[in-house]
């Protein structure tokens, strides 16, 4: 009988050593996505983990377009708001709802922008871009639902190489840098999740994509559940919804506007649209990186501006830059300058050999 016991220990840790030997080389094999210091996707996802609890005073949602938009520590070198931007790339809705129930395990944001673009996309998101944002989740029950999800349609063989992600990654072996094996290893965010961009290419067709016309259009009726389920979990948290319609000639026109008019309306909740060309115009000659699809440094810091101004016409948030406890905000705050000043450089840079007739 005690010899018994003695093999069914033995039994026990050897599965629990192979278990978790087997998640830490997933870890190693993952591919990170190495991005600038302190920039990029894993930066965003693990970044937020590693600011004190409920530090953040607002949260942005959204896609790669808001990720290279909306600038926290803009915000904060400006106001003292402490803000975050968990947008990742190719995000739907329904992450979004995912994502924010992560996040409040860490955070309790007053405000949430959510970028409105991801509500009318009519296909999922392709596998290889949802891994840049599952893979970099920790491991725990929501994880857990969100990988379950049948909006996700994931086989079951991918459902096991989110859990161990040796799985899908066995077979870079050889792409393995000696930093992967750094397994705790912080991805800290200096940016607070923005990505800046030093690029410029210019969009030639400047708001054409607003134009004026009868067209219809809505969302899918799975992605209108999960947008009803987002809000839902904002109000049951008390967080106000600002649904943010970023400048973007490939992901919005007139009818999503339209149409996004009418939803806040219906929900109660409040649509800046930043796309209406009177009130915010963006100069597209030099603030876009790929020729109106994403903001470059330049026009990051002209749509940031205009959401300091809308937050310090529309609410009073404390002013944390003399606060001891946001010491380290204002050090991440130097090197942030460090960042968008060399960034602005480079593109001033395209400028004049644009306008030197080099390019």
């Amino acid at each position: 009988m005690k010899k018994n016991i003695i093999n069914i220990i033995k039994l026990i840790c050897f599965f629990s050593i192979t278990i978790l030997l087997t998640m830490k080389l997933g870890i190693i094999f993952t591919p990170k996505g190495w991005y600038d210091e302190y920039q990029g996707q894993i930066y965003t996802i693990k970044g937020i983990k590693e600011i004190p609890k409920n530090q953040i005073d607002i949260l942005f949602l959204g896609n790669s377009s808001i990720q290279k938009s909306v600038s926290p520590m803009q915000i904060y070198e400006q106001t003292g708001i402490a803000s975050y931007n968990y947008s990742v790339s190719s995000a739907r809705i329904y992450m979004d709802y995912y994502f924010l129930q992560n996040i409040l395990n860490y955070q309790k944001p007053k405000v949430v922008f959510v970028d409105t673009p991801t509500f009318f996309y009519d296909t999922k998101e392709v596998e290889p871009e949802q891994r840049k944002s599952f893979d970099f989740e920790n491991l725990n029950l929501i994880k857990l639902k969100m990988i379950n999800d049948n909006i996700f349609e994931t086989t079951f063989e991918e459902k096991a190489s989110y859990v161990f992600p040796i799985f899908r990654y066995h077979s870079r072996w050889n792409e393995v840098k000696i930093k992967d094996f750094n397994t705790s290893q912080k991805f800290y965010s200096v940016t607070k999740g923005f990505v800046s961009s030093s690029k410029l290419k210019a969009n030639k067709n400047g708001y054409k994509y607003m134009q004026p016309n009868d067209k219809k259009i809505d969302m899918q009726k799975d992605v209108k559940e999960y947008f009803y389920k987002f809000i839902d979990l904002c109000k049951n948290n008390n967080i106000e919804v600002i649904f943010l319609g970023i400048p973007d000639t490939r992901a919005w026109n007139y009818e999503s506007s339209i149409k996004m008019q009418e939803l806040a309306k219906e929900t109660n909740t409040i649509f800046l649209d930043l796309n209406d060309e009177k009130k915010y115009p963006i100069n597209w000659e030099k603030d876009t990186e790929d020729g109106g699809m994403h903001m470059n440094a330049l026009g990051a810091i002209t749509i940031t501006n205009y959401i300091i101004d809308y937050l310090k016409d529309n609410y009073s948030f404390p002013d944390h830059r003399n606060d001891k406890l946001y010491s380290k905000w204002n050090e991440d705050l130097k090197i942030y300058q460090k960042q968008t000043n060399k960034a602005i450089k480079e593109i001033e840079k395209s400028i004049k050999k644009i306008n030197d007739g080099e390019v």
